[in-house]
């Protein structure tokens, strides 16, 4: 059975025949599907193909091994082909494979063991398929949480643990009519001279799947501080910023250039910043004032406001530091 995705405004192909795969996949995917014949002027940027297993690539030469959330990733080549095996992270046997071309327009995976197992290693396959893909069509896929107000998104960055969801989670507390977007996985492009961020089905323990767009206002990357500021960052600055939150491929020489390339693009079309910040309200009103996404005034406060927003999954806001002079009172 062969489905119809469009991400970021890039066709891409899921095929395969087993159905209990599809219903596992269709709460990420089916906001993004279209019949076939609606999706006939959109060039299909790659199809995944699942098959049964077939034999690792003769020779191929491996380029990186890392963790992969829950399993252990081993991304090998050869002249002509990709192949990237998915191992079980305490055991490393292999669970999943996939070939594709050196361009990730064409793929092919077997899979193995429960439904759980099968629809992690298939979406995590088309997840990288789309970054690797997309990355020459001046589109990346940001590590990220992504607020929008007003018709523009900010997307917070940081490293694993340092609070991009508890960020986000304030701004939809305390800034009145903020949503969420996407909680791990965005997609960035530039179009037409515009820097846009997409909704994707790729949003970590958020279930935030949404087929949305909204102009950058801004990239933030969040530090812990005891004090709260923003400091707008120099271009070769901003450039150091984003790289580390994007996913690419280093030892690809074309798609590394073409990754430099649309960073490039970024930093000279939208602000990017460093937030130092605690994770508390005080936070949020800094962050919004100082990128002028707010005036600090509105009125509403609180998730009542931003009922229509999901909210990151598993955050939990500390409690509001005490104030001093009404504790000494």
């Amino acid at each position: 059975m062969i489905k119809h995705c469009i991400i970021a405004d890039l066709h891409i192909v899921i095929d395969t025949d087993d159905r209990e795969l599809l219903n596992a996949l269709a709460p990420r995917y089916a906001p993004f599907c279209h019949r076939a014949s609606d999706v006939t002027e959109v060039p299909v940027l790659f199809a995944l193909h699942h098959t049964e297993r077939f034999e690792p690539l003769a020779n191929a030469k491996v380029m990186s091994d890392f963790e992969c959330q829950e399993s252990w990733c081993i991304y090998s080549e050869t002249d002509t082909m990709v192949q990237i095996t998915l191992q079980d992270f305490h055991t490393r046997e292999d669970i999943a494979q996939m070939q594709c071309s050196k361009d990730f327009g064409e793929a092919r995976c077997w899979l193995s063991r429960s439904i759980n197992v099968r629809e992690y290693c298939y979406n995590n396959f088309l997840m990288m398929l789309f970054a690797f893909a997309s990355m020459d069509k001046q589109t990346l896929l940001f590590h990220a949480s992504v607020v929008a107000r007003e018709g523009k998104a900010y997307l917070f960055l940081a490293k694993s643990g340092t609070g991009k969801s508890t960020h986000s989670t304030l701004w939809l507390k305390h800034v009145p009519g903020c949503e969420l977007l996407n909680d791990d996985n965005p997609a960035v492009g530039v179009r037409d001279g515009k820097v846009i961020v997409y909704g994707t089905p790729w949003s970590g323990k958020t279930a935030c799947y949404r087929d949305v767009r909204c102009e950058v206002g801004a990239f933030v990357r969040i530090n812990r501080e005891k004090t709260c500021y923003l400091k707008r960052l120099v271009s070769v600055q901003s450039f150091a910023c984003l790289l580390p939150s994007c996913s690419g491929v280093k030892w690809d020489k074309r798609l590394y250039r073409a990754q430099g390339d649309t960073i490039t693009m970024l930093v000279s079309c939208v602000p990017v910043c460093e937030m130092y910040c605690t994770p508390y309200r005080e936070a949020a009103v800094v962050c919004s004032t100082s990128l002028g996404a707010w005036d600090g005034v509105s009125e509403g406060e609180g998730f009542g406001v931003n009922e229509r927003s999901m909210k990151p999954y598993g955050v939990t806001l500390p409690p509001e530091p005490q104030d001093q002079s009404s504790a000494n009172a």
